[in-house]
């Protein structure tokens, strides 16, 4: 496992790297289609997100644009008839490669994503805060992560990392018939304030802190 770490990081610059992980640990899918059809073990990623977040696509095409043959695309989700609407979503995907395929070997087993170990010890403040952008709720006092795919060893797995890595504590909520990361109020400024210098400004909704909004409001109207 350490080998093929220590590959990625030869084949990735270290940013790109952080945001390919974050998007995996998020949104985003590795699609691999040569796993016993050919020798070569390849894999593309894809980065899909709804109409709101095209901004974001956008800056992920950017980053990765290197990768890629051919830039974000819409495509029609759904039709309201109610309001006779289309809904759309934006993608794109990377160029099939090897290096790819050596993440998905990490990231995947029996065809279902994971969370490989050796992953969680790579990520960075910018890598969380693309994981954050991808898959982060802000409640106004805490913060939740929309883990529900994966297991409870693995979200365990996952609050040691906050926890050994960022300072983070964190809990494992139910959420209907699922779990979830949740970080409480006592340490949601000490969060914001990791991922906030890499949060770009389309995503800052994110990183709103209402209380303070509030606060700037009440002086506002004071002085008027």
């Amino acid at each position: 496992m350490g080998n093929i770490v220590g590959r990625l990081q030869s084949y990735f610059p270290s940013q790109q790297l952080q945001l390919i992980l974050g998007s995996l640990m998020g949104d985003a899918r590795l699609e691999c289609r040569s796993k016993e059809i050919r020798q070569a073990y390849t894999a593309r990623l894809r980065i899909h997100q709804s109409e709101k977040q095209k901004d974001y696509v956008f800056w992920k095409y950017q980053m990765l644009k290197d990768f890629v043959q051919k830039g974000p695309r819409h495509t029609k989700v759904w039709h309201d008839p109610k309001r006779n609407k289309d809904h759309f979503s934006w993608y794109f995907h990377t160029k099939t490669s090897e290096s790819f395929g050596e993440i998905h070997k990490l990231f995947y087993k029996n065809r279902i994503k994971i969370v490989p170990p050796d992953i969680l010890e790579m990520i960075e403040p910018f890598g969380l805060a693309v994981w954050y952008m991808d898959d982060g709720s802000n409640n106004g006092s805490n913060i939740t992560l929309n883990t529900h795919s994966f297991s409870r060893e693995e979200q365990e797995m996952i609050q040691n990392m906050l926890q050994t890595k960022f300072s983070i504590a964190s809990t494992i909520v139910k959420d209907r018939s699922k779990l979830k990361i949740a970080i409480g109020r006592h340490e949601f400024e000490k969060f914001l304030d990791i991922v906030e210098p890499h949060i770009i400004f389309p995503m800052n909704y994110k990183i709103a802190r209402p209380r303070n909004d509030l606060f700037a409001q009440s002086r506002q109207i004071a002085v008027i």
